[in-house]
Protein backbone atom coordinates (compact mmCIF):
# COMPACT_ATOMS: atom_id res chain seq x y z
CA UNK A 1 0.00 0.00 0.00
CA UNK A 2 2.65 2.14 0.65
CA UNK A 3 4.55 1.23 -2.36
CA UNK A 4 1.31 2.48 -4.28
CA UNK A 5 0.97 5.33 -2.67
CA UNK A 6 4.97 6.67 -3.20
CA UNK A 7 4.21 6.01 -7.08
CA UNK A 8 1.01 7.99 -7.30
CA UNK A 9 3.01 10.59 -5.78
CA UNK A 10 5.64 10.34 -7.75
CA UNK A 11 3.79 10.36 -11.15
CA UNK A 12 2.17 13.54 -9.85
CA UNK A 13 4.99 15.63 -9.31
CA UNK A 14 6.56 14.67 -12.18
CA UNK A 15 3.43 15.64 -14.39
CA UNK A 16 3.33 18.98 -12.32
CA UNK A 17 7.01 19.82 -12.85
CA UNK A 18 6.03 19.05 -16.97
CA UNK A 19 3.76 21.30 -16.46
CA UNK A 20 5.21 24.15 -14.89
CA UNK A 21 8.69 23.53 -17.59
CA UNK A 22 5.93 23.83 -20.52
CA UNK A 23 4.64 26.89 -19.20
CA UNK A 24 8.16 28.32 -18.62
CA UNK A 25 9.01 28.11 -22.40
CA UNK A 26 5.70 29.05 -23.63
CA UNK A 27 5.58 32.92 -24.94
CA UNK A 28 4.00 34.11 -27.84
CA UNK A 29 5.60 35.27 -30.93
CA UNK A 30 5.77 39.18 -31.79
CA UNK A 31 2.95 39.88 -34.68
CA UNK A 32 3.80 41.50 -37.82
CA UNK A 33 1.48 43.44 -39.59
CA UNK A 34 1.94 45.03 -43.21
CA UNK A 35 0.15 48.35 -42.82
CA UNK A 36 -2.67 49.43 -45.55
CA UNK A 37 -0.96 52.12 -47.33
CA UNK A 38 -4.60 54.05 -47.49
CA UNK A 39 -6.09 53.24 -44.16
CA UNK A 40 -8.79 55.32 -43.31
CA UNK A 41 -7.39 56.17 -39.80
CA UNK A 42 -4.08 57.71 -40.72
CA UNK A 43 -3.45 61.56 -40.56
CA UNK A 44 -1.15 62.82 -43.00
CA UNK A 45 1.71 64.64 -42.18
CA UNK A 46 3.71 67.25 -42.97
CA UNK A 47 7.53 68.18 -42.42
CA UNK A 48 10.03 71.34 -43.12
CA UNK A 49 13.32 70.14 -43.41
CA UNK A 50 16.82 71.63 -43.17
CA UNK A 51 19.76 70.03 -45.08
CA UNK A 52 23.18 69.83 -44.95
CA UNK A 53 25.80 66.95 -45.94
CA UNK A 54 28.64 66.48 -48.77
CA UNK A 55 28.44 65.68 -52.69
CA UNK A 56 31.01 64.20 -54.93
CA UNK A 57 30.95 64.38 -58.45
CA UNK A 58 32.47 61.68 -60.31
CA UNK A 59 35.12 63.59 -61.96
CA UNK A 60 35.07 66.48 -59.51
CA UNK A 61 38.68 67.47 -58.33
CA UNK A 62 37.17 66.86 -54.19
CA UNK A 63 34.03 66.00 -52.37
CA UNK A 64 32.31 69.37 -51.29
CA UNK A 65 29.46 70.26 -48.07
CA UNK A 66 26.56 71.79 -49.64
CA UNK A 67 23.23 73.32 -47.57
CA UNK A 68 19.77 73.35 -48.38
CA UNK A 69 15.74 72.94 -47.45
CA UNK A 70 12.90 71.17 -48.55
CA UNK A 71 9.30 69.80 -47.48
CA UNK A 72 8.19 66.13 -46.99
CA UNK A 73 4.77 64.95 -46.73
CA UNK A 74 3.45 61.54 -45.78
CA UNK A 75 0.24 60.99 -47.43
CA UNK A 76 0.32 56.90 -46.18
CA UNK A 77 2.53 55.33 -43.63
CA UNK A 78 3.97 53.33 -46.61
CA UNK A 79 4.56 56.69 -48.92
CA UNK A 80 6.12 60.29 -49.42
CA UNK A 81 6.81 63.13 -51.72
CA UNK A 82 9.33 65.35 -50.76
CA UNK A 83 10.44 68.84 -52.45
CA UNK A 84 13.88 70.36 -51.71
CA UNK A 85 16.23 72.56 -52.67
CA UNK A 86 20.16 72.84 -52.09
CA UNK A 87 23.14 74.97 -53.46
CA UNK A 88 26.87 73.73 -53.43
CA UNK A 89 29.93 74.63 -55.61
CA UNK A 90 32.61 72.43 -56.60
CA UNK A 91 35.77 72.44 -59.12
CA UNK A 92 36.79 70.38 -61.84
CA UNK A 93 40.50 70.33 -63.72
CA UNK A 94 42.18 70.83 -61.09
CA UNK A 95 39.80 73.99 -60.17
CA UNK A 96 39.99 76.19 -63.41
CA UNK A 97 36.52 74.92 -63.82
CA UNK A 98 34.32 75.87 -60.70
CA UNK A 99 30.85 74.75 -60.80
CA UNK A 100 27.81 76.24 -58.90
CA UNK A 101 24.64 74.12 -58.19
CA UNK A 102 21.23 75.03 -57.47
CA UNK A 103 19.22 72.27 -57.92
CA UNK A 104 15.04 71.64 -57.54
CA UNK A 105 14.41 68.21 -57.14
CA UNK A 106 11.09 66.57 -56.46
CA UNK A 107 11.15 62.89 -55.23
CA UNK A 108 8.22 60.04 -54.54
CA UNK A 109 8.83 57.84 -51.61
CA UNK A 110 7.80 54.12 -50.37
CA UNK A 111 8.39 53.23 -46.93
CA UNK A 112 8.84 49.65 -45.96
CA UNK A 113 6.47 48.30 -43.53
CA UNK A 114 8.53 47.02 -41.08
CA UNK A 115 7.22 48.07 -37.49
CA UNK A 116 10.34 49.29 -35.66
CA UNK A 117 9.23 51.94 -33.07
CA UNK A 118 11.39 55.08 -33.86
CA UNK A 119 13.20 54.39 -37.43
CA UNK A 120 11.57 54.11 -40.99
CA UNK A 121 13.53 52.63 -43.84
CA UNK A 122 12.77 54.34 -47.59
CA UNK A 123 13.81 54.41 -51.04
CA UNK A 124 12.58 57.02 -53.25
CA UNK A 125 13.38 58.58 -56.89
CA UNK A 126 12.13 61.46 -58.90
CA UNK A 127 13.49 63.99 -61.23
CA UNK A 128 14.84 68.09 -60.95
CA UNK A 129 15.50 70.96 -62.42
CA UNK A 130 19.51 71.27 -61.89
CA UNK A 131 20.56 74.70 -62.34
CA UNK A 132 24.15 75.04 -62.74
CA UNK A 133 26.90 78.23 -63.43
CA UNK A 134 30.12 77.63 -65.11
CA UNK A 135 33.15 79.50 -63.83
CA UNK A 136 36.48 79.17 -66.17
CA UNK A 137 39.83 80.60 -65.06
CA UNK A 138 43.25 79.15 -65.16
CA UNK A 139 43.69 77.49 -68.71
CA UNK A 140 40.11 78.02 -69.63
CA UNK A 141 40.85 82.25 -68.65
CA UNK A 142 39.58 83.33 -71.98
CA UNK A 143 36.23 81.64 -71.68
CA UNK A 144 33.02 83.57 -71.10
CA UNK A 145 31.39 82.10 -68.08
CA UNK A 146 27.67 80.56 -68.71
CA UNK A 147 24.76 79.48 -66.78
CA UNK A 148 22.96 76.06 -67.74
CA UNK A 149 19.58 74.62 -66.64
CA UNK A 150 18.37 71.02 -67.63
CA UNK A 151 16.86 68.29 -66.18
CA UNK A 152 18.07 65.60 -63.84
CA UNK A 153 17.17 62.07 -62.47
CA UNK A 154 18.10 60.82 -58.89
CA UNK A 155 17.47 57.73 -56.93
CA UNK A 156 18.43 56.60 -53.54
CA UNK A 157 17.51 55.30 -49.97
CA UNK A 158 17.51 56.29 -46.28
CA UNK A 159 16.27 56.24 -42.79
CA UNK A 160 13.81 58.49 -40.88
CA UNK A 161 14.33 59.05 -37.28
CA UNK A 162 11.40 59.86 -34.66
CA UNK A 163 13.02 62.48 -31.87
CA UNK A 164 10.10 63.73 -30.55
CA UNK A 165 6.22 65.06 -31.07
CA UNK A 166 7.55 68.19 -33.04
CA UNK A 167 11.53 66.69 -34.92
CA UNK A 168 12.39 63.93 -36.94
CA UNK A 169 15.84 63.58 -38.59
CA UNK A 170 16.41 61.76 -41.62
CA UNK A 171 19.52 60.55 -43.40
CA UNK A 172 20.23 59.44 -46.88
CA UNK A 173 22.28 58.80 -50.17
CA UNK A 174 21.46 59.56 -53.88
CA UNK A 175 22.44 59.41 -57.09
CA UNK A 176 22.27 62.46 -59.38
CA UNK A 177 22.58 61.97 -63.57
CA UNK A 178 23.68 65.19 -64.91
CA UNK A 179 24.37 65.91 -68.59
CA UNK A 180 25.37 69.66 -68.19
CA UNK A 181 26.56 71.49 -71.58
CA UNK A 182 30.25 73.20 -70.47
CA UNK A 183 32.60 73.99 -73.08
CA UNK A 184 33.62 71.47 -75.09
CA UNK A 185 36.90 71.23 -73.56
CA UNK A 186 35.47 69.34 -70.78
CA UNK A 187 32.77 67.90 -72.20
CA UNK A 188 34.66 64.42 -71.58
CA UNK A 189 34.24 64.94 -67.56
CA UNK A 190 31.14 63.40 -66.03
CA UNK A 191 29.30 65.31 -63.55
CA UNK A 192 27.14 62.31 -62.31
CA UNK A 193 26.96 63.16 -58.44
CA UNK A 194 26.61 61.01 -55.46
CA UNK A 195 24.62 63.85 -51.99
CA UNK A 196 24.48 62.27 -48.72
CA UNK A 197 22.47 64.16 -46.53
CA UNK A 198 21.41 64.69 -42.74
CA UNK A 199 18.69 66.73 -42.43
CA UNK A 200 16.48 68.02 -39.19
CA UNK A 201 12.63 67.67 -39.89
CA UNK A 202 10.15 69.70 -38.29
CA UNK A 203 6.43 69.02 -38.42
CA UNK A 204 4.02 71.82 -39.15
Amino acid sequence: MMRSLAVLAFLFGASSVARAQESTLTFALPEFKTPDPFQSGYKPESLLQFRTGFVMATDADEAVPFIGFGARFHFSEMGAVEISMDYWVDEFADGDLKVTHYPVMASIMAFFPIEIPTTSPYVFAGVGLHGASFDYSGVFAGESDESDAEFSFHGGAGLEMTMSAALKIHMDVRWILLDPDPISALRDEDFDTVQFTFALDFRF
